[in-house]
């Protein structure tokens, strides 16, 4: 392998790609604490993909693609968030409720924009911040 000159500078580092184990973030435990806040359409849902694939993800029968793991890790700091402010069945009902900080449905937002306005709102809420 040969150093480029851009290596060669004082202080730089080589990166060397590793491989990370499957489960080593804990994926299917994530996957599962989704699944069972939301349900395996829901999750299907805002992800985009067949409503049989969450289920198939926790179970470990096919692996979640790399931009679905990033969407699913997402979901699930949502989800932790929603939790240390309030009870799964407020949680849920704040997620399926209009928001002004989210700009409408969290759980829309979440759909077709992601997770930063959501999270954005949730930092709104706990402050006491007004729209």
């Amino acid at each position: 392998m040969e150093i480029t000159p851009a290596e060669r500078r004082p202080g730089r580092r080589r990166v060397r790609e590793v491989a990370v184990p499957y489960d080593a973030l804990g994926e299917r435990d994530r996957i599962a604490r989704v699944v069972a806040f939301l349900g395996n359409n829901l999750t299907a849902e805002i992800l985009h993909v067949a409503k049989s694939q969450p289920g198939r993800w926790r179970d470990g029968t096919e692996r979640v693609s790399e931009r679905n793991l990033r969407a699913l890790l997402d979901l699930d700091y949502v989800i932790a968030r929603l939790l240390m402010l309030w009870e799964p069945e407020a949680a849920r009902a704040w997620l399926d409720g209009d928001n002004p900080h989210a700009g409408g449905r969290p759980i829309d937002v979440m759909r077709l924009r992601g997770s930063i306005a959501v999270v954005a709102a949730l930092d709104a809420d706990e402050t006491g911040a007004y729209a």
